[in-house]
């Protein structure tokens, strides 16, 4: 066996913890990154060697030219195993500012098959225009994933969401009646495979549909004096008995700071708000609500820097 592959059998059982496959497997192969670089500039033969040049490390991939985003991914799982925290590792700074993924001023041409009004799409686009799914969450709804809670809210539930997650996706009230009509209590997927087979921008729908969620919160809370804390008691019951860390199995603390005041966005986000007419301030329990309802983040940030800044 080689030094590079025993390097990387060592780190198996630590990674082996993770339970979703994907999240496994992109840990597993961005740690080997960092031992084949370890082996090749530095000829390290144990981890111990390998986490000194954890900063050289990150040097070489800025080198590369690579993006913030992208050294935050190969450095997760080398922070992790090594029981570092991320933000310790001095790296360049991540902005959501500069993505361009489902923004309209990305520069991309659009493709005939990326045309939401294409009625050959129609079935797909309006169910996801009203729920808001990431593509794979789509491909695997059945007949049967259509839930009420005791609050008599609706939802769309995800059996597998990011991260191996179970999610609850809130449907608005006035969609209720249109989405229920995919679903018919059975095992049967609710769209065909055939209706993937295109380049839509699924996530730029996703993004649009958080915009509408926030936007009803806030117009609830703003309409209605008792709706806040009404909305604050069903946030934290989601939060508890769904946002669960999976090494603890136990629910992961929420910061009740986000009930209440505005969140501000920053730098080079709000500089990109402001340039396309967008908000710079957002109602931070709406946000929260929407990031829990709507997204599966559980950040507030995530919600307001990654998705209503979509335009």
């Amino acid at each position: 066996m080689t030094v590079t592959k025993q390097l990387c059998e060592e780190s198996r059982p630590f990674f082996s913890g993770y339970e979703n496959n994907v999240t496994r497997s992109a840990f597993v192969r961005n740690y080997r990154r960092f031992v084949e670089f370890c082996r090749a500039e530095y000829d390290c033969r144990t981890t111990a060697q390998c986490k000194e040049h954890i900063d050289d490390y990150v040097r070489f991939l800025v080198e590369k030219e690579l993006t913030a985003n992208t050294i935050h991914t190969y450095l997760s799982p080398v922070a992790l195993f090594y029981g570092i925290p991320l933000s310790d590792i001095e790296k360049p700074k991540r902005c959501s500012a500069k993505n361009v993924r489902s923004r309209s001023n990305n520069g991309k041409v659009q493709r005939s098959d990326n045309d939401f009004e294409n009625p050959k799409y129609a079935h797909l686009v309006e169910f996801q225009r009203k729920v808001g799914l990431r593509r794979r969450e789509l491909q695997n709804l059945r007949g049967n994933d259509f839930r009420e809670d005791e609050s008599g809210n609706f939802y769309v539930y995800v059996r597998k969401g990011k991260g191996g997650k179970t999610q609850w996706q809130l449907v608005l009230p006035e969609d209720v009646e249109f989405v229920k009509r995919y679903f018919d209590s059975t095992e049967n997927k609710i769209f065909d495979p055939c209706e993937f087979k295109n380049k839509l921008d699924l996530h730029k729908l996703r993004a649009e549909q958080a915009k509408r969620v926030y936007y009803y919160f806030l117009e609830k809370v703003n309409s209605d004096e008792g709706y806040r804390e009404e909305l604050e008691k069903l946030v934290c019951r989601h939060w508890n008995e769904r946002n669960i860390d999976k090494r603890t199995r136990k629910s992961k603390p929420i910061n009740k700071k986000d009930f209440n005041g505005t969140y501000n966005l920053r730098g080079e986000n709000k500089k990109l708000a402001l340039k396309h007419g967008l908000p710079v301030r957002y109602d931070r329990l709406c946000l929260l609500a929407t990031s829990v309802f709507s997204l599966s983040h559980w950040r507030c940030s995530v919600a307001a820097n990654s998705y209503m800044l979509n335009s």
